[in-house]
C-alpha cells in the first residue's frame, strides 16, 4: 500500500478500505501487537470501572498512549507497502506518548473542576482529540520524534480540517465498535485505523510538499 493517491480523486473510503486490506496480511503481528495494548489498557479500564480520580485515570493511560506510538510506527511501515517487523511496533516514543499521557491528565482534572475551568478544558480537549490522531500519524510518517509531532499535525488539521474530523469520527465509532464487541476488535480495529490515518497523513504531507516546491 502507497500513500500515493490524492485525497478528493481516491477519496476516504478507498483509502480505508485499503488500509483494511492492508493490514489484514500482517494479521499475526497485527494481533500480537493488539494484545499488548490490551493488556496496557488494563490499568485504565480498572480506574474507570472503580471511578478513580482523574489523575489516577490519566497516569493509567500513559502505558496505552506509549504503545500508541509503537503502533503507529508499525501502521506507517504498512502504509509505505513494507512489511514491518514486531521490533517496529515496540519503537516507542516516550516523549510524545507521555505528552498524551499528561495532556489527558491534565484535562480529565480540568473537567472534573467544573464551572469555567471545565469548559476551558473541554474545548482543549476536544482539539487534543483532533490533534492526537495525526501527531501519532506524523511522527511515524515523518520520521520524527518527541514534541514536534503536535506543531506538524496542527499544520496538517490546519491544512484539510475536513480530513481530520473525519479520521476523528472514524476512531470514534471505531472506540464505540470495540467496546460493542467486548474487547475482540481491539486487536485489529486500531490498527487499521492507524493505518488509514497514516495513508491519510502521507497523501496531505505528498501534497504540501508538491506544492512548496
Amino acid at each position: 500500500m502507497t500513500t500515493t493517491h490524492s485525497l478528493p480523486t481516491a477519496g476516504m473510503p478507498l483509502l480505508l478500505k485499503t488500509a483494511a486490506v492492508a493490514t489484514w496480511h500482517e494479521l499475526p503481528r497485527v494481533v500480537a501487537l493488539g494484545l499488548l495494548s490490551l493488556v496496557a489498557a488494563v490499568p485504565l479500564v480498572l480506574s474507570l470501572l472503580f471511578a478513580a480520580p482523574p489523575w489516577i485515570s490519566g497516569a493509567a493511560s500513559a502505558p496505552l498512549a506509549l504503545l500508541a506510538t509503537g503502533l503507529s510506527a508499525y501502521a506507517a511501515a504498512i502504509a509505505r507497502g513494507e512489511k514491518p517487523t514486531l521490533r517496529d511496533g515496540l519503537r516507542l516514543d516516550p516523549v510524545l506518548g507521555l505528552s498524551l499521557g499528561v495532556a489527558a491528565t491534565l484535562l480529565a482534572e480540568g473537567i472534573a473542576l467544573g464551572g469555567g475551568v471545565a469548559i476551558t478544558a473541554t474545548v482543549l480537549a476536544a482539539a487534543v482529540l483532533v490533534l492526537a490522531p495525526y501527531a501519532l500519524a506524523y511522527a511515524a510518517v515523518r520520521g520524527r520524534r518527541g514534541l514536534t509531532a503536535w506543531r506538524g499535525a496542527a499544520i496538517l488539521v490546519a491544512f484539510r480540517p475536513g480530513a481530520a474530523l473525519t479520521v476523528l469520527a472514524l476512531c470514534c465509532i471505531g472506540g464505540f465498535a470495540v467496546v460493542a464487541s467486548a474487547g475482540t476488535l481491539a486487536v485489529v480495529l486500531p490498527c487499521i485505523l492507524s493505518v488509514f490515518t497514516c495513508s491519510v497523513v502521507g497523501d496531505e504531507l505528498e501534497t504540501i510538499d508538491g506544492m512548496s516546491r
